[in-house]
């Protein structure tokens, strides 16, 4: 777009002045940009292709930033997964969406908790955070999602980890962290991951779930 809504104007010229900013900065910032979710429709993808477990769109990238909406159709949620590079970030969510949280122990994938998120609710991403977002039966809803590091870089979220539970493996990506990623989107693979078994069906469930949107017939 050659102009941005006042908001999405205002929160890009305010990060421009930071590198590194702590995390009630960074949330400060963006609520006091007040987005709202009309500001994101330029960027929403309610048609995004079936192979994709959410909309995603760039809005802009600034070096040592980017800000991105995505767009969460009832069904649609992403897989397990960190942010690669990116060091610090915030995310502002539009609807009620699904937010579970784990940690890494080894190769070993723990729930650590649920943070569900209410419309126009605000979290903060560290480059600790491992997460799962997704929209299980709402209306469709949109999020913004801030990444950045302190040094500027073509990807912010580069070499980011999804952790397939179904597969048993890491998966390193620079794009979306979609279930069921193709081979030419997977950077390279660490195998051996583990979890407790009810976390394991239920990602092999939502997995299933994203394989039978896409059509796929499990044998």
């Amino acid at each position: 777009m050659d102009r941005f809504p006042r908001s999405l104007e205002i929160l890009r010229a305010s990060l421009a002045q930071l590198t590194r900013p702590g995390r009630e900065q960074l949330l400060d910032l963006v609520a006091r940009s007040r987005v709202q979710p009309q500001d994101l429709e330029p960027w929403a993808d309610y048609g995004h292709p079936s192979t994709d477990s959410y909309g995603r769109r760039l809005v802009c990238h600034s070096g040592h930033f980017e800000l991105m909406v995505m767009t969460w159709l009832p069904g649609d949620v992403s897989a397990i997964h960190d942010h690669g590079g990116a060091e610090w970030g915030a995310v502002q969510c539009f609807g009620e969406a699904l937010h579970d949280t784990f940690s890494l122990e080894g190769m070993r994938l723990i729930a650590t908790g649920s943070r569900p998120y209410q419309p126009g609710d605000i979290q903060y991403v560290d480059s600790s955070l491992i997460h799962q977002m997704g929209n299980l039966d709402r209306p469709p809803f949109l999020s913004l999602h801030v990444y950045g590091c302190g040094q500027p870089r073509e990807l912010i979220t580069c070499q980011a980890r999804l952790f397939d539970l179904d597969g048993g493996e890491i998966q390193y990506t620079n794009g979306g962290v979609f279930h069921a990623l193709p081979e030419d989107c997977i950077l390279r693979r660490r195998i051996g991951l583990h979890a407790a078994a009810d976390l394991v069906a239920r990602q092999r469930r939502l997995k299933a779930d994203r394989l039978a949107r896409m059509g796929w017939v499990a044998c």
